[in-house]
């Protein structure tokens, strides 16, 4: 039995988990053969008791599974997931969120008290305090510091290798270092002033709502394409600028200037690249970028403010659903409403 090891740097927690290949068995041997690496660690923030972090893992956009429980609520607490998305989840309390997953792993029983109070740390630290959260992920027993991370060296044509390189050292730079657009977003020192009548957190919304898909679908969607033997190079280099152009230009202009930047200098490449190798280089950093750069801002998004939307108690959705009616009746005769009319 392969285990691995899992530990939250700043809270002092470390886990165990048993590797289960019996679904999965080639999501388990491409992770095995990645260790050790770190992440900053997220806490899912509309699924429930779920942990994930960005795993530096480019085949896992590209390996699909062999098998997903339908229903992941029901999976035990402990359960390990991995995901097209480049992430590594995992259960530890109650979820609502039931979509397919695929599981690759199991904390051990003993250690299940620790994930939960890792856990509990972890949303304390999206939601309020803000501490960054090292998360390392080893073979049980190797307390080895030299962290995976790809770099795509079989590119060596100039100038994919030198602009490859830079999108690299740029995503390793603030792999577990906060990067300073981010923190400028978050601090409304934003170049182009993005942000109308005066405040900027509409700006923090819509770079929280276009950093995702770019990352996951854009170029995602593209490092799929890449390895689908059916699409030529020619097409790629039709249709990538319609995957990413317009996301990333109005990211640039939100304060993520160096995404854009890569994002147009790759672009501006496309007609020279000579294979898909090349391009899926490029565009498999560019993921990995700007998945990072969407943990971040998800990390420093200013959560607390949830505290004026929490789910209404039974009795309060009642009064709702009877105001809501009454709200019809009165619209329908033109009559102004109160709440004495529900008395």
């Amino acid at each position: 039995m392969r285990q691995i090891q899992i530990e939250w740097v700043e809270l002092n927690k470390k886990v165990t988990a048993d590797l289960i290949p019996d679904n999965n068995p080639e999501l388990c041997d491409l992770l095995w053969e990645r260790l050790p690496y770190t992440s900053i660690q997220t806490h899912a923030l509309v699924s429930g008791h779920h942990l994930y972090h960005i795993a530096p893992i480019a085949e896992l956009v590209t390996t699909k599974a062999q098998f997903k429980v339908p229903d992941r609520t029901k999976s035990d607490d402990g359960t390990i997931f991995l995901s097209q998305l480049q992430h590594m989840a995992i259960k530890y309390g109650k979820l609502s969120e039931y979509l397919p997953a695929a599981p690759v792993g199991q904390v051990i029983a003993e250690h299940i008290p620790i994930l939960k109070e890792a856990g509990e740390g972890c949303w304390d630290a999206v939601y309020r305090t803000k501490q960054v959260i090292e998360v390392r992920v080893s073979r049980k027993g190797d307390d080895s510091k030299k962290f995976y991370f790809p770099t795509f060296e079989e590119i060596k044509r100039e100038p994919v290798r030198s602009l490859l390189k830079e999108i690299q050292d740029e995503t390793w730079r603030t792999w577990v270092k906060p990067p300073q657009e981010i923190l400028d977003i978050h601090a409304g020192a934003i170049r182009s002033g993005a942000g109308s009548c005066g405040q900027y957190f509409t700006t923090m919304l819509f770079v929280n709502g276009e950093t995702r898909p770019l990352g996951y679908s854009g170029f995602g969607g593209l490092m799929q394409l890449c390895k689908n033997p059916e699409i030529t190079l020619d097409t790629l280099q039709k249709v990538a600028p319609h995957f990413v152009k317009t996301p990333a230009e109005f990211l640039g202009y939100c304060g993520l200037d160096t995404l854009w930047s890569f994002t147009d200098r790759t672009l501006k490449l496309l007609p020279d690249l000579k294979s898909k190798e090349e391009l899926f280089a490029l565009v498999s950093m560019l993921a990995l970028y700007t998945n990072q750069l969407n943990a971040w801002n998800l990390h420093f998004f200013p959560w607390a403010e949830g505290k004026a939307y929490t789910f209404a108690t039974q009795s309060e959705t009642l009064k709702k659903e009877v105001f809501l009616d009454v709200a019809a009746q009165h619209a329908r005769s033109a009559k102004p409403i109160s709440f004495t009319d529900m008395e």
